[in-house]
């Protein structure tokens, strides 16, 4: 095929349309592949979720609740779980801010969902955002047994990150599963975790999974209300990475089956230059499996 013999201009603009048509195909072909491993993964989180032996479904009662620190009684009582079954499983639809480095001036407008395991603790969470103009960039983060890992391609094609379960990535999401518990509260009486009280409006939640332990505080006022969630967490998984303090801000408040839970959420790390919120997450849809 001589596209030259239409002359130089024109024959220009048809290779350009031809390599535009090739691009388009190849991201296609990519998203579809990126899709089907997601959809494997989902498949296999819920399904060891759904075997987990550490589920109670029977309704919670006051008296499950007094074993608790007291801000922690106070707080489950507020949100309403009293004769509600345990979560088992949590569906989330997400939008809000996010910014990738400190100094970035501009917010990108996440899509993102997030299937949360709570019997057995893991999340998938895909998120698709519009870095480059046209052209969207998709993450993945997984947790399942006690092993992360994080996979960023741009256009569905380029990898730019790729990272495997190590230690620090692996109690990292350990920590962010902790952190979450605000949309999931009835999981504070799964056996996992254990509690202390630190004073009145303070109480620290320690969670054990596959060999890997992880701590966060949860700060309440005196009404029952969580204000706060944070953590000493891993940002980076390098050698030299060091935990930096993490914390999640919680802003709004709705009620879906009953259940009170956060639908907007700073999320921040502490650097050396200063707290960096890099992520203002919203939650749009919630769906709870029992």
């Amino acid at each position: 095929m001589n596209i030259f013999k239409f002359g130089f201009w024109p024959s220009i603009l048809v290779l350009v349309f031809l390599l535009i048509i090739l691009g388009a195909a190849a991201a296609a072909v990519g998203k579809w592949e990126f899709n089907k491993k997601i959809d494997s993964e989902l498949k296999k989180l819920k399904q060891q979720n759904s075997t987990a032996s550490d589920f109670n479904n029977q309704k919670i009662t006051v008296e499950d609740l007094r074993k608790l620190p007291e801000p922690v009684n106070k707080w489950l009582k507020h949100t309403g779980v009293i004769g509600k079954k345990r979560i088992s499983a949590v569906n989330l639809k997400q939008s809000g801010e996010m910014k990738l480095e400190p100094d970035q001036k501009k917010w990108f407008k996440p899509e993102a969902e997030q299937f949360i395991a709570v019997n057995e603790p893991g999340f998938l969470w895909q998120v698709d955002l519009a870095m480059l103009p046209v052209i969207k960039t998709r993450g993945r983060d997984l947790f399942k047994q006690g092993n992360a890992s994080m996979l960023i391609k741009i256009a569905y094609l380029l990898p730019v990150v790729n990272q495997e379960a190590n230690a620090k990535i692996n109690e990292s999401a350990l920590h962010r599963f902790l952190l979450e518990l605000p949309w999931y509260p009835t999981a504070a009486l799964n056996n996992y975790i254990s509690w202390g009280e630190i004073n009145a409006t303070t109480a620290r939640a320690t969670i054990n999974h596959q060999g890997v332990q992880a701590s966060a505080d949860f700060i309440f006022d005196q009404r029952g209300n969580l204000l706060q969630t944070r953590a000493l967490r891993y940002k980076e998984s390098s050698e030299s990475a060091e935990r930096l303090k993490c914390t999640g801000e919680l802003k709004e408040y709705k009620e879906f089956d009953g259940i009170k839970i956060p639908t907007e959420i700073d999320v921040s790390w502490y650097l050396d230059s200063g707290k960096f919120t890099w992520f203002k997450v919203k939650i749009d849809e919630i769906r709870f499996n029992y």
